[in-house]
């Protein structure tokens, strides 16, 4: 654009500048500006725009200079519009909203105070929760287009970098966990405390009063020179007391250990189980001095045998046993389903050995006494054999064709037991025999149908009171009595003696054989097994019995 009054600065041209000069050339050439003049004034809108024809197009004057338009006009004179010019004053861009970030999701950081960037411009962006934004640098504002003007004071304009504030150190259980630990340990050592005093109390109170303690007897003898310790420890030994410091104590506490008297020459103290400390102590000096008796009870023999050996050497009775056997209520496992009223009730468990009773002794703890060695000579392991046998049975019945029913009905308890054990023991006539006159009788009865009575000879001894002169005769088989197995099938009512371990070990483990008869052999005392009658009846023919 050339240099002229219009133009004095190609880079000082405005807006205002631009519509003057237009308007000096219309005053100038009226006619020739009419479209112009529209073209730069348009209709309102709304409005169609009129234009009126020129009746005489005006002629055209000379103009003392050239105006320049350079590429305001086109070749058809009408108006290009030009690129905006640019302006001294800086540009300010105006926004409509806010500017605010969007995001696929809101990230919500938490923290105990909401961090605020400041901005040298105020800048709020809103958001629905509070926003901590991060930056790694600052931040810059971008524009697609628009003008920063290039001067030395004016600085971009960016988010101010402020320091951070720390954050508080967040509490952890660091220190909760050791204070609930401690608190947690302080109060089961004081349960475990309470609880192991109070286990030890009543471990003391029951030794003092003697809770949970047997009615049995048992002879102590005090020496001359005994002290209270030593009759303590002597007491512990024998099952009396479980604390002999505990008895010392008290000793020492009630003064007692001058009641105390040791006992004459020959002499001994009768104490019983269930004893207090204090009954102990009274009785160490006022209990009446009793004589102890050993007692031996041979194996196989029976209850009433038995009774009388006791009269003999003083313990009791025989009345008095036998009303005891008949009528007191023992509490162990294997009398369970025994009937009272019987004298021989106990018959098979009062365990033949030897024992220490007391004259006049008390005829419960005599036979309570039998039985306690019975129930600790059968343990658990015999049980468990007694199990094995009964499956054994079983199977031998089940393959004779006999059916759940009666296997079941057949089953051996302790008492089966002990009175295939009490025969054995009264039929064997050496340790040697047992196991073969066991397998007699088991394979007899688990074969019913060819051998329905087991035709034992001690049985029939048994039921005649057991006294027989001599040889047992026909007439002697054919009593009437539930233990005579030559008119009783299968087993007989009970035991008919009380066996030792030897003859209960035989009836455990019989011995694999196929014998079902025998008979004793005069010339050597053993006896004779057969598999058939044939071969018995041929023995017995070459026996002279009397």
């Amino acid at each position: 654009m050339p240099d002229n009054k219009f133009y004095p600065n190609p880079d000082e041209v405005s807006i205002d500048a631009l519509l003057e000069e237009t308007k000096m050339q219309i005053e100038a050439a009226p006619g020739e500006a009419v479209e112009y003049f529209h073209e730069v004034n348009p209709a309102p809108m709304g409005e169609t725009q009129k234009f009126e024809p020129l009746q005489q197009p005006p002629q055209a004057q000379p103009m003392d200079f050239e105006p320049d338009f350079g590429d305001a006009f086109s070749d058809y004179g009408e108006y290009v519009p030009q690129q905006q010019p640019q302006y001294q004053q800086p540009y300010e861009p105006q926004y409509q909203q806010p500017y605010e970030p969007q995001y696929q999701q809101p990230y919500e950081p938490q923290y105990q105070q909401p961090y605020e960037p400041q901005y040298q411009q105020p800048y709020e962006p809103q958001y629905q929760q509070p926003y901590e934004p991060q930056y790694q640098q600052p931040y810059e504002l971008q524009y697609e287009q628009s003008y920063v003007p290039e001067t030395p004071e004016q600085e971009p304009i960016t988010a101010k970098e402020e320091p951070k504030p720390k954050k508080p150190k967040r509490k952890t259980g660091k220190r909760i966990i050791p204070l609930f630990v401690k608190v947690l340990l302080y109060v089961v050592i004081v349960c475990v405390i309470a609880v192991g005093l109070g286990y030890g109390a009543w471990e003391c109170a029951r030794d003092v009063l003697a809770f949970g303690r047997s009615d049995e007897m048992v002879m102590v003898r005090i020496e001359q020179d005994d002290t209270v310790e030593d009759i303590a420890k002597m007491l512990e030994e024998k099952g009396i007391i479980k604390y002999a410091w505990l008895f010392e104590f008290y000793c020492d506490f009630t003064d007692s250990a001058a009641k105390i008297e040791p006992n004459k020459d020959g002499e001994s103290y009768m104490l019983y189980y269930n004893y207090d400390y204090h009954a102990l102590v009274s009785s160490m000096r006022n209990e009446v001095i009793r004589t102890e008796v050993r007692v031996t009870i041979p194996e196989g023999y029976t209850a009433e045998q038995i009774f009388k050996l006791m009269e003999d050497n003083g313990v009791c009775t025989v009345q008095e046993l036998e009303q005891c056997a008949s009528e007191y209520e023992f509490d162990f496992w294997f009398l369970e389903g025994i009937p009272y009223g019987e004298k021989n009730r106990l018959e098979g468990f009062l365990f033949p050995d030897t024992y220490d009773f007391y004259e006049a002794d008390e005829p419960e703890r005599v036979l309570k006494k039998l039985l306690n060695n019975f129930d600790k000579k059968f343990g658990d392991d015999a049980r468990a054999k007694l199990d094995d046998l009964n499956l054994a049975l079983e199977e031998r019945w089940r393959n004779a064709g006999y059916d759940d029913d009666y296997i079941e009905d057949h089953r051996f308890t302790v008492y089966e037991l002990m009175t295939v054990a009490s025969m054995i023991e009264k039929e064997a006539a050496a340790f040697d025999e047992a196991g073969n006159i066991s397998s007699v009788i088991y394979n007899r009865l688990c074969d019913p149908a060819n051998y329905p009575y087991l035709n034992i000879d001690a049985t029939v001894v048994y039921a005649l009171g057991g006294e027989v002169g001599g040889a047992l005769t026909l007439e002697d088989t054919k009593v009437d009595s539930p233990y005579n197995t030559y008119v009783t099938q299968g087993l007989p009512l009970g035991p008919i003696c009380n066996p030792g371990l030897s003859s209960i070990s035989a009836a455990l483990f019989p011995t694999d054989t196929s014998y079902y008869y025998y008979a004793l052999d005069m010339a050597t005392g053993y006896h004779h097994f057969s598999k058939t009658y044939d071969e018995h009846k041929q023995f017995l023919e070459g026996q002279d019995y009397g």
